[in-house]
């Protein structure tokens, strides 16, 4: 009985503090036998031990969450980095805080390449008006038949000669009415009588490639526009054309023409210059026809 006891002894001396925090202390047992002397048992109380060296069990579940949460927010931190660089460096690559942005209305989405329209090309802006002079004087031609209203200022040629068939009349033509201001505008007119049974259609048929070849600024007069003269419907033969330098009044200038019929003769009139439609119309409102006062080399049949 004795060794067993002994291990007992050594484990709970020797063995870790129990729950309470409490050792085990040796037990001091002094027994005297006499023959006539009691037992006498000395026992020492069981002292807790200092809690400073009282051991403590940590777990191993708060360091491994924790380790978690650092890795979590430094991959976060990662991530945030690669796709916003320009919150974590500044210009100089160092790291600068990411000032706040003020409210600004959302940008208008950019369309791709593809389905941004084509670049539309703006319509040339329309020229401004052209000031009309008060048209106080007037003109008759006692050569061609007509009279016409012009400014005052202008320069009157009359006409010396008769406009003979298939003939082109350029400026400066004996057979033209010349009224012109130098440099700015110049309006010319001339008459010929249609020949015995020529009917206006006979004439227009055979105006174009006579009188004006391959003119660029020529129109199909059987299809060009028709406007009033004098009471009667003419074909607006050119419009707003830009005319050759060596044959304008004025620099930049531009032509407009007309053809008219009346008591058996056809009438050119011609407008060029720094003119305009508007310019044109309101000349041609004060043309009055006369051919019967008209002189002709050519007699009726």
């Amino acid at each position: 009985m004795t060794e067993p006891r002994g291990v007992l002894g050594r484990s709970l001396r020797d063995g870790p503090p129990d729950e309470g925090g409490y050792a085990p202390q040796p037990l001091e047992l002094g027994m005297e036998f006499g023959a006539r002397s009691a037992a006498r048992i000395s026992l020492e109380r069981v002292v807790p031990a200092s809690r400073a060296l009282r051991p403590h069990v940590v777990s191993l579940q708060l360091p491994i969450a924790a380790m978690l949460v650092v890795a979590i927010g430094l991959a976060g931190v990662a991530i945030f980095a690669r796709q916003n660089p320009s919150a974590v460096n500044g210009p100089s690559g160092s790291a600068t805080p990411s000032p706040t942005p003020s409210p600004t209305p959302s940008p208008t989405p950019r369309a791709s390449p593809s389905s941004q329209p084509s670049p539309i090309v703006s319509a040339r802006p329309t020229a401004s008006p052209i000031a009309i002079p008060s048209l106080t004087q007037t003109f008759v031609s006692s050569r061609n038949g007509f009279s016409v209203k012009y400014p005052a200022g202008w320069t009157v040629k009359p006409a010396t000669e008769s406009w003979l068939p298939d003939t082109y009349l350029p400026p400066g033509n004996p057979a033209l009415d010349d009224l012109e201001l130098a440099g700015g505008a110049r309006l010319v007119i001339a008459s010929q009588r249609l020949a015995a049974n020529q009917t206006e259609d006979q004439w227009l048929a055979t105006y174009f490639q006579p009188f004006q070849g391959n003119h660029v600024c020529g129109s199909n007069l059987s299809t060009s526009p028709r406007l009033p003269i004098d009471g009667q419907s003419g074909y607006l033969d050119i419009s707003d054309c830009t005319t050759a330098p060596d044959a304008s009044i004025a620099v930049g200038g531009v032509t407009f023409d007309a053809i008219v019929f009346s008591g058996g003769r056809v009438y050119q009139i011609t407008l060029d210059g720094i003119v305009d439609r508007a310019y044109f119309d309101a000349l041609l409102a004060t043309v009055k026809l006369d051919p019967s006062h008209a002189i002709d080399p050519l007699s009726p049949s």
